[in-house]
């Protein structure tokens, strides 16, 4: 083997070997810009968009036209407004039940009252039985369990939770028409249904 061989042989093993290192990082550069570019679009879709597009709840139920998308939007408004229905729905339960309890109390303080006048745990002024105020740690006026009253406030809130974490789950697409949907929803069930929760009574 010649001089002149070897050094050809030579001169190709050094180019081979730098040009690997600068193909590899020349890979790596462009798999990090992929990475970056992929991440970037993930980053931009968590901002508010107008796209018709988007999936609600899963994969399943994907708009594919401007009518499927409406549709979905009237879905939202209809699912906001039975959210505030049952929240004024749990409100007035809770309010009747506890009419009962005072109602059941006041029973059992005028029958303890017309057993003994002296007892100094109740008050009796113009007709009616009131409990007198209770210290910060005490719960004597609080409304005792009954199934007939906590399973159903306690199903109404099941409902409630769950309702209000759907249109949660639409919100977080950041899909403006999901987005007013929902807000859209509540108002109209806030001005279909919000005055049921006012106490107008004796007025």
């Amino acid at each position: 083997m010649t001089s002149s061989t070897i050094s050809s042989v030579t001169a190709t093993i050094d180019h081979t070997t730098m040009t690997t290192p600068m193909a590899m990082s020349s890979t790596n550069t462009a798999m990090a810009m992929s990475t970056s570019t992929d991440g970037s679009m993930s980053m931009s879709s968590m901002s508010f968009h107008t796209s018709i597009f988007d999936f609600l709840f899963s994969k399943g139920w994907t708009p594919s036209s401007r009518g499927q998308y409406a549709g979905t939007c009237i879905f939202l408004i209809v699912l906001a407004v039975i959210y505030r229905m049952t929240h004024v729905l749990k409100h007035r339960t809770e309010r009747y039940f506890n009419a009962r309890a005072r109602q059941f109390a006041r029973n059992i303080a005028t029958a303890h009252l017309q057993m003994d006048q002296n007892a100094g745990s109740f008050e009796k002024s113009a007709g009616e039985v009131t409990i007198g105020p209770e210290r910060p740690l005490q719960f004597r006026n609080v409304r005792p369990w009954r199934v007939s009253m906590d399973i159903p406030l306690s199903l109404i809130q099941l409902v409630l939770s769950g309702v209000s974490y759907l249109l949660m789950l639409a919100v977080m697409t950041f899909n403006v028409g999901y987005f007013l949907s929902v807000l859209g929803g509540i108002f109209l069930g806030e001005l279909l249904f919000g005055r049921f929760t006012s106490n107008i009574e004796g007025h």
